[in-house]
């Protein structure tokens, strides 16, 4: 509790002496908080001994305790109002993803990966970026058959050794007939599907083997959430792919 809603606890207590210096540091904290001793006593009237009661009042050993935490208090104000730079948001939520992701979850895809004979990376609007930039990265740095079909292509038939990989922010519902039909599929033909969402409750999660989740974005307003959603799937990619060149280097020692 900072000094300010301090005040207000105690404000029942207050004698007509300390209601005066209340209403003064109410009305003009970070001028209380800056003024000197002596500054403070000219202007509110009052003797020097009425100051120091007021603070041990609250709880302070004296004025300059009580005038130093204001000054802490008000910082720590400044600083909770102070809107975010892009950056700093930006930051937040790579650290965040960096912090949550389920790391089983990610070393399982990149087993999947190195395993495949093709990797399909699929996404559609916004997310095709960053289908398509994983679809280029593991073919240039690792070698790895991968690609990134149109959705007119998801219909073609896919072997048990493949992976696939769909990018879906929020509903996939350009999936839904796709998966419908892998699921008619023998086991035995049936390729292994990883869905990378932000959406805890996607409702395609029950049709995949595997589910990677994203931190949401939904906080920083709609004017940024398609460049957050894009800059987080950007950091999965990378994060998958570290673990699939430690896992291939890994292999190559044994």
């Amino acid at each position: 509790m900072d000094v300010l809603e301090l005040m207000e606890t105690k404000v029942s207590a207050f004698t007509k002496t300390d209601l005066a210096i209340y209403e003064y540091l109410k009305a003009d904290p970070k001028g209380f908080a800056h003024k000197s001793y002596d500054e403070l006593v000219t202007d509110l009237g009052i003797s020097p001994s009425s100051l120091i009661r007021f603070a041990k009042k609250l709880g302070y050993t004296g004025y300059a305790d009580l005038q130093y935490q204001l000054g802490i208090d008000l910082e720590k104000r400044a600083e909770r109002k102070r809107e975010k730079t892009i950056g700093e948001t930006y930051c937040d939520f790579i650290l965040q993803e960096e912090k949550s992701i389920d790391q089983e979850a990610l070393d399982d895809l990149a087993q999947w990966v190195a395993e495949a004979s093709k990797v399909h990376c699929v996404g559609f609007h916004l997310s095709n970026l960053p289908a398509r930039f994983l679809s280029v990265a593991l073919r240039a740095l690792h070698g790895i058959d991968a690609d990134s079909p149109e959705y007119d292509y998801l219909i073609q038939q896919y072997r048990a050794d493949e992976l696939i990989i769909l990018f879906s922010v929020r509903s996939g519902e350009q999936y839904r007939e796709f998966l419908k039909g892998l699921a008619k599929s023998a086991d035995t033909e049936r390729p292994r599907v990883a869905l990378v969402t932000m959406n805890p409750r996607h409702a395609l999660r029950g049709s995949c083997d595997r589910v990677i989740m994203l931190p949401s974005a939904d906080s920083v307003g709609s004017e940024r959430l398609a460049i957050i959603d894009n800059m987080m799937y950007m950091m999965f990619n990378e994060m998958l792919m570290a673990k699939v060149k430690e896992l291939r280097a890994a292999n190559r020692a044994k």
